[in-house]
């Protein structure tokens, strides 16, 4: 489960922070660390419940992907994917930012981890 809790969502957060593709990108500013966030238990259990909720859009798409031949229809369904896993987070009161830090926290901090783990196997 640990490295699925680090892995997976990582993956997500990627793919929420990921910006459209432009013929010339934008240059970068110096990566600044967001302030830290105090991790409420209710920010927890929505974090536990958009996760959940990552998952299952992550493993049906997964499973259409499989039989996909052609690398647009892939695409199509990625973005797809993208789209319902930011709503999922959103319906479950985080924001993609607040999903994202959650996620960086757990991975700084093991307790958290654990007990985010712990959380998400008793909601599975």
């Amino acid at each position: 489960m640990l490295k699925k809790l680090i892995f997976l969502p990582l993956t997500c957060a990627l793919a929420f922070l990921a910006a459209p593709v432009h013929a010339q990108p934008a240059p970068q500013a110096a990566p600044q660390s967001a302030p830290q966030m105090e991790l409420t238990a209710e920010l927890k259990d929505n974090f536990v419940a958009a996760y959940t909720d990552i998952m299952e859009i992550q493993m049906r798409y997964a499973q259409q992907l499989q039989s996909v031949t052609d690398e647009a229809e892939a695409n199509t369904l990625q973005q797809a994917a993208q789209g319902e896993m930011q709503q999922a987070v959103e319906a479950n009161d985080l924001s993609i930012q607040q999903y994202n830090q959650i996620i960086q926290m757990a991975s700084a901090d093991p307790a958290l981890l654990q007990e985010l783990e712990t959380a998400i196997e008793a909601n599975s």
